[in-house]
Parts: structure tokens; sequence; C-alpha cells
């Protein structure tokens, strides 16, 4: 780690550990990819289900020290450049990122199978967007009961373009939402209450406000739960 001095700040410090955080992460990645074409067709199924479970584990640090970085960063500008990104192609690169990982909480997820490629654009940091989207789905997988479908969507409206998960709560949720026009202090007391205090949830609503946008929820009939990530001023096609 770089010597940042006593006069670091938390944020300083946050940054610097995500970033070393990422080279041993790196560094077992490609052990562990070493590892998996080193075996030979006989190995055993406990051996091979010890790798797959080291992979995801690896991939779950990744996103951890990601939303290190992305805390660290808080209230200050995105370092990306805003280019027209597809939701839909971004929303189908989180599931298959994030399928170990459902698979091994027993859910199962899936794509809307009337979304199309190009449908839903907006006008973003897309590293940024990728980051929300993921945390909105490894959320979602936290909460969603076991043996159930989490369901992934986007949509157009007007002057905003929405990203959604729907899923089947562990425990049905019964928390009164806010009125509609509550201020923010009002709205994140309720996530908070309804959802808990995950930092996938809380780096979601952090990527949102960053992006210029909003993180929406709702509680739906028979326990379903819908988490939506909203991003303004979406570009014309």
């Amino acid at each position: 780690m770089a010597d940042l001095g006593v006069d670091a700040s938390l944020e300083e410090l946050m940054a610097v550990m995500a970033h070393d955080l990422n080279n041993p992460i790196a560094a077992l990645i490609t052990n562990l990819s070493f590892v998996e074409s080193s075996l030979g067709p006989g190995v055993g199924t406990e051996t091979a289900e010890a790798l797959a479970d080291a992979q995801m584990l690896c991939d779950v640090l990744r996103r951890l020290a990601g939303n290190i970085d992305l805390v660290a960063r808080r209230g200050g500008p995105t370092s990306g450049a805003s280019t027209a990104c597809d939701l839909v192609l971004v929303g189908r690169e989180a599931i298959g990122r994030l399928d170990k990982q459902a698979a091994a909480a027993e859910v199962e997820l899936v794509l809307d199978a009337g979304l199309r490629q190009g449908e839903v654009i907006v006008r973003c940091d897309r590293v940024l967007c990728g980051r929300a989207i993921d945390n909105l789905i490894a959320f979602g997988i936290e909460r969603a009961a076991p043996r159930t479908r989490l369901v992934v969507t986007a949509a157009r409206e007007g002057t905003e373009a929405r990203v959604e998960v729907r899923f089947a709560s562990r425990s049905q949720l019964h928390v009164d939402p806010p009125p509609t026009g509550a201020p923010p202090a009002q709205r994140r007391r309720y996530i908070q209450a309804a959802y808990g205090r995950g930092l996938s949830l809380y780096c979601v609503r952090l990527a949102a406000m960053l992006l210029g946008g909003r993180l929406d929820t709702t509680d739906e009939d028979h326990g379903r739960a819908r988490l939506c990530l909203v991003a303004s001023c979406p570009e014309e096609r």
C-alpha cells in the first residue's frame, strides 16, 4: 500500500485498499483458471464443485473491491466518459457474471424474454452503470427465496430508462411505503426497514445518484419484491 501519510482521508484509504485488493484477487482468479485447465477428465465431482465455489467467491470479492472503491468516491464526479449504453446488453452481461452466485443460492436468473438489444439506450458512464446493475441483481439474489426465479427487465418510459429485478422475497415485507413525493431521507428509511442495510443495495443507490438517477423499491402481492434502477435522459433513437 502506498504511504498516504497521517492526513489521508478515509475515502483515500478506501480507494487504496480497493486498488490493493484487486491484485491478489486477480492472482487468485488466474491460479484457479490454471488449476481448472490442469485437471484431467476424471476429476471427482467434489473437487470440481470446490473449484467452482472458489471461482464464484473470487467474483464476489472482486465486486466487493469495486464497491469499496465506489464508496470511496461517493459524492465525487464519475470518472468514466458518457457513452451510449445498451441496458439490455449490460443486464445480460451482469447475469453472466452472477450466474454462479445465483446457482449457489438456488435462484434462477433470467432476462425478460421480450427484450431485444438496442431497445433501451442511455448515455452514461457504462462501467458505473454496469456496477449498479451488478449490485441490483446481487442484492436480489441475497434476498430471494431459494428455488425461485429472479427476472431482470428493462424499459423506456418517457424521459427515463429503467432496469428492474423482480423476485420472491424470503419473507413478505410489512413496511408501509412512503407516500409519493416523500423526501429522500424518508425513502432511505423505508428501503433500510424493508430490505435491510446490505452493501449491494447501498451501492446501487450510490451509483444511481452518481449517474443522475435513483433507486425505486416496491413490495408486490404474494411476497414479491421489485427493485428498480432509474436513469434519466435516455438517448434518442
